[in-house]
């Protein structure tokens, strides 16, 4: 059996941070729009006008 002992300061790694913030990519968020058995599948980057077109010719191929 161990004598009991005073439990020490965590210890933890350094951080490091490799290039500035800005010159991340960030993940692009997926879109996903179901009508009917028609599915579109895109991110968020899309032109919302190039998106309603999109959409609308999926209504109208129904």
């Amino acid at each position: 059996m161990l004598p009991p002992r005073e439990a020490s300061q965590p210890t933890f790694a350094p951080l490091v941070v490799e290039g500035a913030l800005e010159e991340r990519q960030v993940p692009a968020i997926k879109l996903e729009i179901a009508i009917g058995d028609v599915v579109l599948r895109t991110d968020t980057a899309i032109d919302g006008e190039q998106l309603s077109r999109v959409i609308r010719a999926m209504r109208a191929s129904r």
